[in-house]
């Protein structure tokens, strides 16, 4: 006897059975004729493992719930969080990001990567924070904790050993921010070696300014092949591709793709500056993923953790309007998404562990367009979230 049998899942496009026992896909048929102790009709809507959230700031969100929101220059905005980030505690940081975590499980998230800032101000607070509700949500959201570089090495030497001791504590992976320092090739440099050190990813807030003086791209991508790093680097924004000439932004696709290098798209960012043009990225075979990035707090005020949002946002500033073009934003939310964090066995297929999250929606543009919830969420076989107020099971 199956555990679950779910008649009628839309997966990839094909309507099919799941049954579920012990906590792993184990019949995945046009129609499975076998008893269940739970038998749910999915009436053919959308069925992936969950989305993926591939970039927020965790330590830094709901800002906006203990300051006000004030319009002033991303210089200034930093100068306000910095004064806010020092009176951090890992309580505080731990309550705040709990909420952005429930809120993306709720949303159908399954993987998230943050940036956790790790400097003089604040210490391995943020880290010691994440790696906590890690564990605890292991399993439900599965977190990736970057130690990350907010504010450089140059006003804050201290840092180096920080990032040190935040891998050691068990950090995934080390994050740069190259705009921070004068000399953004010493930083990347410091970066670079510290992710070949511990044998971990490097991620890094690359040409996030769109400004050409700001455009360390193709140092990024040289560095990474010299160090054997090629394909555990990503880039964040990436915003002064925008601001090439056609010529140089081919040049600059070939160096990402001879490096490998992944990209994180973070829709709004917009707001300051153009993003990198996804399409192209895409076209050009990288892989390409999408993050909420900033979450109510002073860089975006508005924000939930629902990366359907950002992906809503990224279709209207690029025009992912047709079918085809929507399937890639939901691949970027799904499967290319969970790629690039290196997340192995995310799938349904017979043998992987039972994950599922199902939309109440008939494909990926009914999605985005009503912004839909789940109405079912398995987690390793079991069932944590069903539509409340509907018993249409």
């Amino acid at each position: 006897m199956l555990d679950i049998l779910l008649k009628g899942v839309n997966i990839k496009g094909n309507i099919l059975d799941v049954g579920i026992a012990q906590g792993e896909f184990v019949l995945l048929e046009p129609h499975i004729g076998v008893s269940a102790q739970r038998e749910l009709d999915c009436r053919g809507w959308l069925a992936v493992p969950g989305l993926v959230d591939c970039h927020l700031h965790l330590d830094k969100s709901l800002l906006m719930e203990r300051a006000h929101y004030v319009d002033v220059s991303g210089p200034e905005k930093g100068a306000l969080t910095r004064a806010e980030k020092a009176t951090f505690t890992e309580a505080d940081i731990r309550a705040r990001a709990e909420k952005v975590i429930k809120a993306g499980f709720a949303a159908g998230n399954l993987l998230i990567r943050t940036s956790v800032d790790v400097d003089p101000l604040v210490g391995t607070t943020g880290v010691k924070a994440l790696l906590a509700l890690k564990e605890k949500y292991a399993g439900l959201v599965n977190i990736q904790v970057a130690a990350f570089a907010q504010e450089g090495f140059e006003k804050y030497p201290a840092s180096v050993d920080l990032l040190r001791q935040a891998l050691d504590m068990g950090a995934d992976l080390v994050g740069g921010h190259t705009i921070v320092d004068t000399d953004g090739r010493r930083h990347i440099d410091t970066i670079l070696n510290l992710a070949r050190e511990y044998g971990v990813e490097a991620e890094f807030h690359l040409d996030e300014s769109g400004k050409r003086e700001h455009y360390l791209l193709p140092y990024v991508t040289q560095r990474m092949k010299e160090m054997g790093l090629k394909g555990r680097v990503t880039g964040i924004h990436c915003c002064t591709l925008s601001a090439l000439t056609p010529e140089e932004r081919k040049e600059a696709l070939d160096f990402m793709v001879k490096g490998s290098l992944k990209v994180i798209s973070a829709p709004t960012a917009i707001s300051t500056r153009n993003i990198a043009p996804v399409k192209e990225l895409l076209a050009a075979g990288l892989l390409v993923g999408i993050g909420s990035d900033n979450v109510a707090d002073f860089f975006n005020p508005i924000g939930s953790g629902d990366i359907k949002q950002a992906a809503l946002l990224l279709a209207y500033v690029q025009r992912f309007f047709t079918f085809e073009l929507v399937g890639q934003l939901w691949d970027m939310l799904t499967y290319r998404g969970a790629a690039l964090l290196g997340y192995s066995g995310y799938d349904i297929a017979l043998g992987q562990r039972a994950d599922i999250t199902l939309f109440e929606a008939l494909n990926p543009r009914d999605v985005l367009a009503r912004q839909a919830s789940p109405a079912l969420i398995i987690r390793g076989g079991q069932i944590h979230y069903r539509k409340n107020g509907d018993q249409w099971w």
